[in-house]
């Protein structure tokens, strides 16, 4: 029986733009079928929605950081207290970082100190691709989110004539005047330098690099320099994967990165000039998959898992800070072969998660969690239902926490997917939240979360087009009272739809765009919805669209965003230029715009970010 998936607009628009390219695994999020070749297992098929950036949209974009290319997703945003290396964390329909769950190659990477991971400590030259899924459990399924899901997958070492690969680039601010006597900073033209070496082959994938950043731009219409907001930052990695017999399989994944960095401080209180941070993480996963066990249980899989994270803060006018973080995981997880109508994951979890503060202290907390997902297939294919649960023990908070999901497909006719979701969720305090001096509160409850989703989407020719209804229910959310200390006093409601339509306009040139309405209602305090008040920092109105090019040697994306007003922040549109150049077999450049029209705003309140920046780039393969 075959069983078609749903199309994602941005792979159509990405497989359209590269056809005469080998076909890869674009992702695991869904099944894709091409060509009546299955690329993904069926029981990855779900009706989450679900946006993948592939690994040819991520060497199109040069994007400078993860974040910015999880933001290319309709529907996704991101926070960013300033520029290149600043903590960055994700937005999903307008449900913030503590909100939405984060994992690296299917591990979950949140912590429980503070619940929120920052993008930028991952480095761009490792990702394979990302997935984003927006609603339900998507190809992870062991869990929700109140709001989405992020899965960043890295490289896997490939057979090449040509194992090394070095990246390199400079980015540049125009030395614009600033002050009284109007200086210019001539060393913006040197703001930025990346450097990136990797090795590849038989299963092995080496990197290391770094990046060195002053982000001295010009800001606050042009009256002085970003100040003390300078990065430096190193990271490695190595990916081996070893066949240890036709049906053993074993990988390592492992990844360090160190950042040294100023704190620029939020405007409206004063910058801090004399102040720094220090940021390192590491981690390890390991896996040992054995395949064909059985008659009935297809795959099982061992997962072991350890992360170390410390962040130190020196602050000259008050105490210095240390918070050491440690999560460590073990996951035994089984695919269960019930014939072609079912299919059937389970699995059980034990994490730890550790925390020795300074400011929270010691904390503790133990989960064990069992799940089950799976796909029945009825009409001969063209109705499927993807049911979840999930069931997990929190020692700490002596609690059990329920996420459950039900998903269904249908296919009336060929190309045409009409799609519908349920889903619970919720998300436990975290350890600051809980504990923090004279701000925490340790009679915090669960928030919890209900989302729904209708969507249709479909293929004419050279036409695709994607529509989504949706709907959350955020209650028991964790709000601040007049004294700045956590309580349970918010509760919110989000209605939206995004629209999503991609075409190839000739084989040279395509084009996608797409639109999010978003409108939030504050139910909190006795609020009703005939009061029509806004969630604070929610925007109502986001757009997107890029322009894809290509011609010989050369390739091109021109792509736009509008980011609409919120009660704190300003309205915005930014155009960003990418062009690519393939000089020979191993010797490639490129020429990146960011901000070309020199937009200001803010992403955050207080944190303007950088106006036109231009990065020069090349890549040698030897």
């Amino acid at each position: 029986m075959k069983k078609r998936g749903i199309f994602s607009v941005l792979l159509l628009a990405l497989s359209t733009l590269f056809a005469a390219q080998a076909n890869t695994d674009l992702g695991t999020a869904y099944e894709l079928v091409i060509a009546e070749n299955s690329l993904a297992e069926a029981e990855t098929n779900t009706a989450s929605s679900v946006s993948v950036i592939t690994e040819q949209q991520i060497g199109t974009y040069n994007a400078q950081s993860t974040a910015e290319l999880v933001g290319k997703a309709i529907g996704v945003s991101f926070n960013s207290v300033g520029s290149l290396g600043s903590l960055q964390s994700v937005v999903i329909r307008g449900a913030t970082s503590s909100k939405n769950l984060i994992y690296l190659d299917g591990v979950l990477l949140s912590s429980a100190h503070d619940g929120t991971v920052d993008l930028s400590s991952i480095p761009i030259s490792i990702i394979d691709r990302i997935e984003v899924v927006k609603s339900g459990p998507g190809n992870l399924g062991r869990t929700n989110a109140i709001g989405g899901m992020v899965n960043i997958i890295t490289k896997r070492g490939q057979q090449s004539e040509t194992p090394f690969s070095l990246t390199i680039e400079n980015g540049s601010f125009l030395p614009l005047s600033y002050g009284t006597s109007n200086t210019h900073h001539w060393l913006s033209l040197l703001d930025s330098q990346k450097l990136d070496l990797t090795y590849t082959n038989d299963g092995l994938l080496a990197s290391v690099g770094g990046l060195t950043a002053q982000n001295a731009y010009t800001y606050n219409d042009s009256a002085a320099l970003r100040d003390n907001a300078q990065v430096y930052e190193a990271h490695g990695a190595v990916n081996f994967t070893s066949n240890l017999s036709d049906k053993l399989q074993f990988t390592t994944q492992n990844l360090v990165t160190y950042k040294n960095l100023g704190v620029p401080g939020n405007l409206a209180f004063g910058l801090t000039p004399d102040d720094y941070q220090n940021d390192l993480v590491a981690s390890t996963s390991n896996t040992i998959e054995l395949s064909e066990v059985s008659s009935t249980l297809e795959t099982l899989t061992a997962y072991l898992h350890y992360a170390y994270g410390q962040t130190f803060y020196h602050d000259a006018d008050y105490q210095d800070s240390t918070h050491s973080k440690h999560k460590a995981s073990a996951q035994l997880k089984g695919i269960w072969n019930l014939g072609q109508s079912y299919t059937l994951n389970t699995d059980l979890l034990y994490s730890l998660d550790y925390v020795d503060s300074t400011d929270v202290g010691q904390n503790t907390r133990h989960t064990i969690s069992t799940s089950a997902n799976g796909s029945i297939y009825l009409l001969d294919g063209t109705l499927s239902l993807h049911p979840s649960l999930n069931v997990a023990y929190l020692s700490d908070l002596r609690t059990l926490s329920p996420n459950a999901s039900l998903g269904a497909i249908y296919t009336p006719m060929k190309d045409l997917d009409l799609k519908a979701t349920i889903s619970y969720a919720e998300n436990v305090p975290s350890f600051s939240q809980l504990y923090w001096p004279f701000m925490g509160n340790p009679n915090l409850k669960t928030e919890k979360g209900l989302n729904g989703e209708l969507g249709l989407s479909g293929t004419l020719d050279n036409l695709s087009y994607e529509s989504t209804l949706f709907g959350r229910n955020i209650f028991n959310d964790i709000g601040y009272d007049s004294s700045w200390i956590p309580q349970n006093i918010a509760h919110s409601v989000y209605l939206g739809t995004e629209q999503t339509l991609s075409m190839e306009l000739s084989k040279l040139i395509n084009f996608q765009v797409s639109y999010l309405y978003n409108k939030s209602y504050d139910i909190s305090g006795g609020k009703t919805f005939s009061d029509n008040v806004e969630v604070a920092n929610i925007r109502k109105h986001t757009a997107k669209g890029s322009l894809f090019f290509k011609l010989n040697r050369f390739e091109s994306v021109f792509s736009a965003e509008y980011l609409g007003r919120t009660s704190s922040l300003e309205s915005a549109f930014l155009l960003n230029v990418s062009m690519n150049m393939q000089i020979t077999e191993t010797v490639s450049a490129y020429l990146a715009l960011d901000n070309l029209l020199n937009t200001e705003y803010e992403l955050s309140s207080g944190y303007p970010m950088p106006g036109t920046k231009i990065r020069i780039g090349g890549k040698l393969l030897f």
